[in-house]
């Protein structure tokens, strides 16, 4: 009878998702309005005017423009909150099945409260779509779906995260790349640990985003290209790096010497001055379209050439290692009120949302981050001692067999933060958003190893500790 009743007092699952979204959406609901940062303007001007921009995809545009429904902004950030908080979820019922719904919203509140990723899924930006990919792939891979239309879904998340950020085009690639070899170096497509045919269906759909983006482009006018502005943005992290000054030094004096040679004692010493600053050489001369076909020159002949091989190989290794580092909270959180991209944007998207938009905690500079940091990088600091524990154990085959689902899942993701570390560090801007975005997944990954290993008795000590009914299956 008392079965009976725990039946009928079981919660509906939806109610333990809109719980999870609001944990997701829970920094945005602290700033009294959806975060923005300077990138934001240009996807709200592309949401509004259906127009490619020059320098990332189309696609967050017309997620506002779809989600958002010319209503709220706050449509946008739940509903990026709700595929996240689903999509957790099922992580965690799938890879620690033992947990009932109150373990897994506690586990959700504390991995926000340790980690902060509610600030990224806060924000009007696509940032938060490179983790909540990685996490798509991950279930894709491993089999954690339940039907051909769970798989489906999956699958259509994944091609879309890979085609919101034009890093991610390059970061899933290498996921999948990297996951692959590492599949096939210890066996574990003949080991059955791993389906072949998910890998390749998920590594299938990744691929199709190459062509995927470009044709979407296409489609709205931008040309059949991913992004018109990469030449640029591989340009200035040259510069960053020295590489293009060698480059100068070596080609001045040839007969078609290139036009950069001129502005030589004029480059900036980083890359975001050289792409953003109005004094710039890049920007002073007519911006992307005056030299676009110059630049891809010399990128192209940088790429080509042998001699500076080993430079762009430091340059990669440095470069990464770095962003592995950056990714502290904060980065570009701060007021943006008149004359900023998003000031202006605000109210043409959806009007009457200034008001609140400008009584924000972060238009007012009340948001600070020394708190959350230090929490970060402790749970940074303890997963990465975790890691290692997990590591030494599964060489010594100490970790138990229901442990190695989870184990798996956390090698996809390792493999997508060191992916993720060289797109932005080495072919952009070492950035703290641009790792932090994902850094979070390290904790999680982690945390459902350590979870998915702890001794059925130990945890149904912990289960009796929370309130909870039933899993949710």
């Amino acid at each position: 009878m008392l079965s009976s009743f725990r039946r009928h007092l079981r919660p509906l699952p939806l109610g333990v998702l809109l719980l999870a979204s609001l944990v997701c959406l829970s920094a945005a609901l602290y700033n009294g309005f959806p975060l923005v940062s300077s990138d934001t303007g240009a996807y709200l001007d592309s949401a509004l005017r259906l127009v490619v921009p020059t320098d990332r995809p189309i696609t967050y545009g017309l997620f506002i423009r779809l989600t958002g429904l010319h209503f709220s902004y706050w449509l946008v950030v739940w509903a990026q909150s709700l595929l996240l908080a689903a999509l957790l979820l099922r992580c965690l019922h799938a890879f620690v099945p033992r947990l009932g719904w109150a373990g897994q919203l506690v586990a959700l509140g504390l991995l926000a409260w340790a980690t902060g990723f509610s600030w990224y899924c806060s924000q009007l930006m696509p940032d938060i779509f490179t983790a909540t990919g990685l996490v798509a792939l991950g279930l894709l891979v491993l089999g954690k779906f339940r039907s051909r239309l769970e798989q489906a879904a999956l699958l259509l998340v994944l091609l879309f995260c890979t085609i919101v950020h034009s890093s991610n085009l390059v970061s899933y690639t290498l996921t999948c790349l990297g996951f692959g070899a590492l599949a096939w170096q210890q066996r574990l497509f003949a080991r059955q640990l791993v389906g072949r045919a998910h890998w390749l269906l998920a590594t299938a759909t990744v691929l199709a985003a190459w062509v995927l983006l470009p044709a979407l482009h296409a489609a709205f006018g931008g040309g059949f290209v991913a992004s018109r502005a990469a030449p640029v943005f591989l340009l200035g992290r040259l510069v960053e790096a020295g590489i293009v000054d060698r480059y100068l030094a070596d080609h001045c004096n040839d007969a078609n010497a290139p036009w950069l040679c001129s502005a030589r004692d004029q480059l900036p010493n980083d890359a975001v001055t050289f792409l953003w600053d109005a004094s710039s050489p890049y920007n002073k001369s007519g911006g992307l379209q005056a030299n676009l076909d110059a630049y891809r020159h010399i990128v192209r002949d940088i790429a080509t050439s042998p001699r500076y091989y080993p430079y762009l190989a430091s340059l990669a290794v440095q470069s990464t290692l770095r962003q592995l580092t950056h990714q502290a909270h904060g980065d570009g959180l701060w007021a943006y009120r008149e004359n900023s991209s998003p000031y202006w944007k605000i109210p043409e998207v959806i009007p009457f949302e200034m008001k609140p938009y400008l009584s924000s905690m972060q238009n007012h500079n009340a948001l600070h981050f020394e708190d959350i940091n230090e929490r970060a990088h402790g749970a940074q600091l303890l997963a990465l001692v975790g890691l290692v524990l997990v590591l030494g154990a599964a060489s010594r085959r100490y970790l138990a067999e229901r442990a190695w689902p989870a184990l798996l899942l956390l090698s996809i993701w390792v493999i997508g933060l060191l992916a993720n570390a060289f797109a932005a560090g080495a072919l952009a801007n070492v950035l703290d958003r641009l790792q932090g975005r994902v850094a979070w997944l390290l904790p999680l990954g982690v945390g459902l190893v350590l979870a998915a290993w702890l001794p059925a008795g130990l945890a149904a000590r912990l289960r009796r500790l929370l309130p909870t009914a039933s899993a949710v299956g």
